[in-house]
């Protein structure tokens, strides 16, 4: 007999009206009973309160907690908890949700009374008749969970603990939700037992953020995986944290491991539900289950069939659907300003809010083109290079570096860096920074949900621009007129700089987007991100050119030949992809990569594609054929790649906190520079190349005097 069976209320034991016949399952917080009611003549089923891990049965009957201050706190809020959750049970009525017909106290503990019904655990059907579902099966059980689940949303209640054992299956088949794990909520010190690895999302952690909807529905995506794939996923925590280290996620999607057993559909809702991070999951219960069923869309989540394009041979000369998008421009055969007017008033709240700060960078901005700016006094966010700040030469990287040829080269005097400003402002990590064409200002973006503008001459600031999602990309066009911007929402943006007014949402991603480039000439803008494609709009009327779809994963990076002809992307797949921008597919691909690519840099010459990896390995192609050049080998993530203006010098931001400097033709490393205390996110040179200019996750930018 198990510890728990032993702790349990023996057969025969009478509670009010009820007299214990069995036990029928148990569990970190609670023992589940066969009862008989004496008063009506039927079985019920009685869950007890009993967190084993803090708490014990004394006298045959009576649970007491240990004597300790925090196993009396945990378990007087479990039990708090228990006892509020029965009472809200109690007045809900599903098919789908264990119907709960009373609750009582005693036995210093308390008591749930639920009607009974014959049949078996997921979890035990599983085991008895093979570790997969087929598909109408699959749906069969968890359509139905999806729709009481919804409702219990409705009725402001989560119940954090579902799996494949709380899924109880009726003889005839249908199921039901049961065992909601409220108990768990507020026990402080057990965090061990207080969540179900596999199952719980990052959330559901101490300290990783906090439950909604969304974290019931990471456990059935969860639970439907375990359904699919015949295994328990991998622990959230995991998969956060090497997510946190560029590493790959050690869970194997859905879209892979299920096979080619069910619709490329629903693996990919599946995938979507278990997105480590809340935000990219499906918000709701019901916006899970209409993805299923075909009326929503699971996003990015579905992967690619086999291309079905014919590869050329030439420079000159994968995939999902693309993505319905619920912000769709307003076509009209007349004027393409009237698809943007009305794009505009889509916004019209966001415009509301930004025009209010881009007011006064419209003033800074008309000023700069009356007359040159002059020195001024610097603003409290600029801050002069402290000691702290360094520039070493090459053979005081060299230890850390390998790979970069037979010889490393001595201080190049044709390339004297130093840290010329350091400007603050921002209030979360940087993740992107772009130059006006004139180089008058530039810039920067991040996850604080800003866009701000800076002076270039001074690092005094011009205006910020707020929006309500993190801002993961931003680039100016080549004349200055328009700044796009990209994020977590899953929206581009088109903002008119010297005005603020923005030209309205682009359609075509439904998910995170993580980087955004124009085309040299300013005609054409280019995203991707989550969804695994590539968008291409028109800037002039917002009208989608191009959606090129080969990626198998999430895409991090583009780039744009110079003449603009071509479009590299490249992500998690390892793959490097470049697209025609005139025929709209694929011209050639590069592979060679061992780690998910996080940075692109096209040389402005159009010789040289640089592509840098979490593996630590930049490697440089030449642009006109796609023939590997060389591997440069560092030892951190290469997170941001930037040619300088006239191709001789390739700077690389790393997850070390440093830059380094290379010889672009020979790939020998010229000068480290040292200065951030967080991840190098992104790199820009300035125009003409007499600045460097770098963002960090420690909130700062650096500008870097190149001449």
């Amino acid at each position: 007999m198990s510890a728990f069976h032993k702790s349990s209320l023996r057969s025969g034991y009478r509670l009010a009206e009820y007299t214990i016949e069995s036990v029928l399952g148990h569990g970190g917080f609670g023992i589940t009973y066969l009862a008989h009611d004496t008063a009506l003549g039927a079985q019920v089923a009685i869950k007890e309160y009993l967190p084993h891990e803090i708490a014990s049965r004394e006298n045959k009957t009576q649970v007491i907690p240990h004597p300790d201050r925090d196993a009396v706190r945990d378990y007087q809020n479990g039990l708090k908890n228990f006892v509020k959750e029965a009472r809200a049970l109690a007045r809900f009525k599903h098919p789908h949700i264990v119907r709960v017909l009373r609750f009582l106290e005693a036995n210093n503990t308390a008591y749930v009374v639920m009607e009974y019904e014959e049949g078996q655990s997921l979890a035990d059907y599983l085991k008895r008749n093979g570790p997969r579902l087929d598909e109408p099966t699959l749906l069969k059980v968890f359509i139905p969970i999806l729709n009481g689940l919804h409702a219990v949303h409705e009725a402001e209640m989560l119940h954090l603990d579902i799996k494949p054992e709380n899924i109880y299956l009726r003889k005839d088949g249908s199921p039901i939700l049961i065992d909601f794990g409220s108990a768990r909520q507020g026990t402080v010190h057990l965090h061990k037992v207080a969540l179900t690895h596999g199952y719980a999302p990052m959330e559901q952690y101490p300290d990783k953020g906090t439950p909604g909807p969304w974290t019931d529905v990471y456990a059935i995506g969860a639970s439907m995986y375990r359904c699919v794939t015949g295994k328990k996923p991998d622990e959230a925590l995991e998969r956060y944290e090497a997510i946190l280290k560029y590493q790959v996620d050690p869970m194997t999607p859905a879209v892979k491991a299920g096979g080619n057993s069910y619709q490329r559909n629903i693996l990919g809702c599946i995938d979507w539900a278990m997105q480590v991070y809340p935000r990219d999951r499906p918000q709701t219960a019901r916006e899970f289950q209409d993805a299923l069923m075909g009326k929503g869309r699971a996003r990015s989540n579905t992967i690619s069939q086999p291309a079905t394009f014919n590869r050329s041979a030439s420079r000159a000369t994968y995939r999902r659907p693309p993505p319905v998008s619920s912000k769709k421009w307003k076509r009209d055969s007349s004027s393409s300003a009237v698809g943007w007017m009305a794009a505009g008033f889509m916004i019209a709240s966001l415009a509301v809010a930004g025009l209010v700060y881009w007011s006064e960078i419209k003033m800074h901005l008309e000023q700069f083109e009356k007359s040159p700016a002059e020195p001024t006094t610097p603003s409290p966010t600029v801050k002069k290079p402290s000691a702290a700040a360094a520039v070493t030469t090459a053979p005081a990287a060299s230890a850390e570096l390998r790979g970069f040829g037979p010889k490393q080269a001595t201080f190049a005097s044709t390339f004297p860096t130093v840290l010329a400003t350091s400007i603050s402002g921002h209030q979360d990590w940087i993740q992107s920074v772009a130059f006006s064409p004139d180089g008058k200002w530039f810039a920067s973006a991040g996850l604080d949900k800003t866009i701000r503008l800076w002076v270039t001459a001074t690092g005094t600031a011009l205006g910020t621009l707020r929006q309500s999602y993190a801002v993961n990309a931003i680039d100016i066009s080549s004349d200055g007129k328009w700044l796009a911007s990209a994020g977590d929402d899953g929206t581009v943006r088109l903002w008119e700089t010297k005005s603020g007014t923005p030209r309205g949402a682009l359609s075509g991603p439904g998910y995170a987007v993580y980087a955004v480039r124009f085309s040299p000439d300013g005609k054409l803008v280019a995203a991707a991100g989550k969804d695994r494609g590539v968008f291409v709009w028109n800037v002039a009327d917002g009208q989608r050119v191009h959606t090129l779809e080969g990626h198998t994963s999430d895409i991090y990076a583009l780039a744009l030949s110079p003449d603009g002809k071509y479009l590299a992307s490249a992500g998690a797949d390892r793959m490097l992809l470049v697209w025609s921008m005139t025929h709209g597919r694929e011209a050639f691909r590069m592979v060679g990569h061992k780690d998910k690519i996080l940075s692109l840099s096209w040389s402005p010459d159009g010789r040289w594609l640089a592509s840098g990896d979490a593996g630590h390995a930049i490697r440089m192609w030449d642009a006109y054929n796609g023939t590997y050049l060389r591997a440069m080998m560092n030892n951190q993530a290469i997170l941001s790649l930037a040619f300088s203006p006239d191709s001789r010098w390739l700077a690389a931001g790393l997850a070390n906190n440093s830059i380094y400097i290379f010889n672009a033709s020979d790939g020998v490393v010229m000068q480290t520079l040292s200065g951030h205390q967080d991840h190098v996110q992104s790199l820009v040179f300035s125009p003409r190349g007499e600045l460097l200019v770098s963002g960090s996750r420690d909130k700062s930018v650096h500008l870097w005097k190149t001449k």
